[in-house]
């Protein structure tokens, strides 16, 4: 214990050395607080530069927001539509019912070619899974809407 408190009482030019190690470290930290300052303001500094950057970009996005809202004026894609590519509003006389759906697919389709002879192996054609239900038309084949009606069976992969 008379080692540890000859230390405090040992002094140099005068000075206890206790008391020069609490200037060194008062220094220490004096300077310390300084340069976290320093690094503080360039901090802040760059932050107020990365804030105006962002608000320039918000800026420019709203920019180009708008000129967007523009461009996808339906005036301005109607007038284009006309322009280059001879479009006009479809007229009720063109409007299709359910009835004649049919009739336009049949008039606008092609026929499928088969390219070549046909492979060797084909798979069996399908055949109905339970012959004595009735089939009914569908919508496909007649174009009118059958209500009521439930399908059910398990799909081509296996699953429900």
């Amino acid at each position: 214990m008379n080692a540890v408190l000859r230390l405090f009482e040992q002094r140099v030019r005068g000075i206890r050395l206790i008391e020069l190690v609490g200037i060194l470290l008062a220094l220490a930290m004096i300077f310390w607080v300084c340069l976290s300052k320093a690094r503080e303001g360039e901090d802040i500094r760059r932050m107020n530069e990365l804030d105006a950057q962002i608000a320039a970009e918000q800026g420019a996005v709203q920019t180009l927001k708008i000129k967007v809202a523009q461009l996808e004026k339906p005036s301005r894609l109607e007038a284009l539509a006309r322009q280059y590519l001879g479009m006009q509003p479809v007229t009720a006389a063109h409007e299709a019912d359910i009835d004649s759906l049919g009739d336009i697919s049949r008039a606008t389709s092609r026929p499928v070619t088969q390219p070549g002879p046909a492979p060797a192996a084909q798979t069996p054609p399908l055949t109905p899974a339970a012959p004595d239900t009735p089939q009914e038309p569908d919508l496909i084949t007649t174009g009118k809407i059958i209500t009521g009606k439930v399908i059910t069976g398990k799909s081509p992969n296996g699953g429900h």
